[in-house]
């Protein structure tokens, strides 16, 4: 059903979902006439506009309707400012879209709509048992006739024992659903004596695993008994499951792996260690690694070193020897393990080929002009064509022209299929590029998917034009990549060097603006920077200059969203979250700003402003006596550049006195592949005792060697990997090998963007550790978060 006072408007839309297949049972323009047809006709959905032809609102409509029918309602608006947006999510919808939209835009709020309601449907059945299971008894011993199944007398455990009696019904609800047949085929069996049974039960606020022995006796008087005995296996359990998965980590992990005994002789070598070296089990059984691996033997001094080390374990690079006599480089984890009495049990090494690495890192010097992964120029050589041809120009006629372009789709094909294979389309594309433009024309990659040709003496936007075609066409063709053959297209913003444009800097940002709009209009198109555009580009210029009086004139807020530990079913911390609001432009989303600051140095102060202010929220919140908390501020690559931010860090902790555990810095993985001062900064932030987490994880191109050479302590999962969880099974792997990943280098875990409890339960049973996403709560402000802390009960959500 769709509720739109504008004829023009619900008719485009009435025609848009019948051709997409989907049937437009009524069509109205007010509140109340929604109520009505909701309640007579049979609707799956309602498409709902805010402001209608009377005085009742979209978003009041659709609470009443939620409250009657439980039909989900789809909000379709051109208002998204705070007041709209705190009361649709009044009305709990599911969707919110803004005007205008595009035809597919719609289709997948849609489906996507659809597939939630189902979800909630399920989730809601699902918490009706788990709320019956948590009121029953806590169970020890019991008996049961089986001739009559009125007659379950439990023994609990009450002071002194107490007899009750359950139906068998009423005692299947206290065990875990998948659990429910089998202890019903055990207590039901005709067999005298019986092997015990391992199942979930109900206790306190959580499941624990117990062992179920029963048994049949037959009484004198022909009566039949099943008595039981319910044993406690929890923690025997979990240890059993800690190890099936580092056993499972042992043998999938693509690194080398010997475990030797005291006295360092080979025990045991993963298939790793063999794919690396070429030697087999059998090969090394019984050696010192020192005999075989190493090229150069470790020192006599280093193993009782190691032994006598508070730490334990070692880092660092060591030449190795593989069977054919090949050397390579790699990286050497050494680690002690001791017994519970504290004696020298096992040496565990780890390592890693990393002979490649170092290779590259050789050519780096020649290669500080191009792009190492396509061979095309890269930012560097953008910046001296660019620069030149501009100089050139002064002295001789004819303008430079920038194509600036962005894959479509490129990010889908990257999550999908894998980097491996988002690396080969890159490549492809760079070789078509260069074919299409001519020799004395520049083809450079600047990062991601986004390429730029210059074309140096171009005398009018029309030969431009020529080469945006040329350039779309060459995207067009289809690619085929190791797997699968796939298609993508492009989006491209045009700019001609003029009076009005002559720096680089302008002439990129331009360029860019251009690619924005193209983007915007539907992609698989190019966009002329003109008039319309220069007005778009000011607009930025005008955020830009404004944003460096943003603090001064007080326009910056905080809002913090809760990070839950699974494991203590408690708010472990909060992210520092900044806002905008501009007393002209009004409330500037994050995402409009974030990228312009980002571009400029005003990224410095505002992150200055942010970590100091969330230092003094979180004093705050101590000095009012609320439990002790983790702050997490999001720290750019901009600022880790600055020489005096770890000055600045450690002073902003002593003006507050705050402990620098309670503080946790995120850095995009963008930022791990700048240059060797961040990573100096971020080593000495965290040996002042500062967390340090990676943002984002998955949606760049991190370097494995950057984990292990930075101490991180948490790895933040990406929402786009957990949106589609547990439907997506490329998802659920990529988020088991993360986890795994993780507790191999004895990382924590937070994953991102968490909606449902569909989500939650996939990411517990990976084995995630923490969570935040609106399932708890939306950003809030300091004041609204201390109460939300003081009242919400964590672990009944998690229920």
């Amino acid at each position: 059903m769709i509720v739109e006072d504008e004829k023009v408007t619900a008719l485009d839309l009435k025609l848009t979902l019948e051709d997409l297949g989907y049937e437009v049972v009524a069509c109205v323009s007010s509140g109340e006439a929604a109520i009505a047809a909701a309640t007579e006709q049979n609707v799956d959905l309602i498409l709902m506009d805010i402001h209608l032809d009377t005085a009742m609102l979209g978003t009041e409509a659709a609470k009443i309707i939620m409250q009657k029918t439980g039909i989900p309602v789809l909000f379709l608006s051109a208002y998204s400012d705070d007041q709209t947006l705190d009361d649709a999510s009044d009305s709990l919808p599911y969707g919110y879209m803004v005007k205008p939209f595009e035809k597919r835009e719609v289709d997948a709020a849609i489906r996507i709509a659809l597939a939630r309601y189902s979800a909630d449907l399920e989730l809601r059945r699902s918490e009706e048992r788990l709320r019956l299971a948590l009121e029953a008894a806590r169970m020890s011993i019991w008996e049961w006739t089986p001739d009559n199944d009125e007659d379950i007398r439990l023994n609990v455990s009450h002071t002194p024992p107490q007899l009750i009696s359950e139906s068998l019904d009423d005692l299947l609800v206290n065990i875990h659903p998948d659990d429910r047949d089998k202890i019903h085929k055990q207590i039901g069996s005709h067999q005298r004596h019986q092997q015990p049974v391992r199942f979930r039960k109900h206790e306190g606020n959580d499941y624990r695993w117990v062992e179920l022995f029963a048994s049949l006796f037959r009484w004198e008087n022909g009566d039949r008994r099943v008595i039981g005995v319910l044993h406690d296996v929890h923690e025997r359990y979990l240890a059993d499951e800690q190890l099936r998965q580092a056993n499972a980590v042992f043998n999938s992990t693509s690194e080398g792996i010997l475990i030797t005994d005291a006295q360092r002789r080979v025990l045991n070598v993963n298939p790793a260690f063999s794919q690396i070296t070429g030697y087999t089990q059998a090969d090394v059984q019984g050696k010192n690694p020192d005999e075989f691996l190493h090229a150069r033997r470790h020192s006599d001094q280093f193993y009782p070193r190691l032994i006598n080390d508070a730490q334990g374990y070692w880092s660092g690079e060591i030449a190795c020897q593989r069977k054919n006599g090949e050397f390579f480089q790699a990286w050497e984890h050494v680690c002690t393990v001791l017994s519970d009495d504290g004696q020298l049990q096992n040496f565990v090494i780890t390592f890693s080929d990393i002979s490649e690495l170092r290779r590259v890192e050789k050519n780096l010097a020649t290669l500080a002009y191009m792009d190492a992964l396509t061979g095309v120029g890269n930012r560097v050589r953008l910046e001296q064509v660019v620069s030149d041809a501009l100089a050139d120009g002064i002295e001789a006629p004819g303008s430079v022209g920038i194509l600036y372009l962005d894959l479509d789709g490129f990010k889908l094909i990257n999550d999908t299929l894998g980097h491996s294979e988002g690396d080969l389309l890159l490549r492809v594309m760079a070789d078509r590029f260069k074919q299409t433009v001519r020799d004395e024309d520049t083809v450079v990659r600047i990062g991601g998917d986004e390429f730029v040709i210059v074309i140096t003496n171009a005398e009018q936007e029309d030969d431009l034009k020529v080469v945006a075609e040329k350039l779309l066409q060459a995207v067009q063709q289809p690619v085929s990549l190791s797997r699968e053959k796939v298609e993508v297209s492009a989006s491209i913003g045009i700019v001609l060097s003029r009076p009005s444009v002559q720096e680089y800097e302008e002439l990129l940002k331009a360029a860019d603006t251009a690619l924005f709009e193209a983007k915007r209009q539907g992609k698989n198109r190019y966009c002329i920077y003109d008039f319309a555009l220069a007005m778009e580009f000011n607009e930025r210029l005008r955020i830009e200059r404004s944003l460096k009086q943003a603090i001064r004139n007080d326009e910056l807020a905080l809002e913090f969203q809760p990070l839950i530990d699974l494991q203590t079913s408690r708010v472990y911390g909060v992210e520092a979250l900044c806002r905008w609001y501009h007393n002209e432009l009004g409330m500037i989303p994050p995402d409009r700003f974030i990228p312009i600051a980002e571009q400029s140095d005003v990224i410095v102060d505002i992150g200055s402003w942010v970590l100091r202010e969330s230092c003094r929220v979180l004093r705050g919140w101590m000095d009012s006596g609320l439990p002790e908390l983790k702050v997490s501020v999001n720290v750019s690559a901009r600022q880790l550049t600055d020489s005096r931010f770890a000055a600045l860090v450690s002073r902003v902790l002593t003006e507050f006195n705050i402990a620098p555990e309670q503080l946790e810095l995120e850095i995009t993985e963008t930022a791990l592949q700048a240059n060797e001062q961040i990573l100096r900064q971020l080593e000495h932030i965290h040996k002042s005792g500062v967390g340090l987490a990676i943002d984002d994880f998955g949606t760049g191109y991190s370097s494995l060697s950057r984990l292990k050479e930075l101490t991180f302590d948490r790895v933040k999962i990406d929402r786009s990997f957990v949106r589609d969880l547990p439907h997506s099974s490329n998802d659920i792997e990529i988020c088991r090998a993360v986890m795994a990943l993780c507790q191999v280098l004895s990382l924590q875990v937070t994953a991102e963007g968490v909606e449902n409890h569909e989500q939650l339960d996939m990411l517990r049973e990976l084995g995630c550790h923490c969570i935040q996403g609106y399932l708890f709560s939306r950003p809030l402000r300091p004041e609204l978060l201390a109460d939300w802390i003081r009242q919400t009960d964590i672990a009944a959500v998690l229920r």
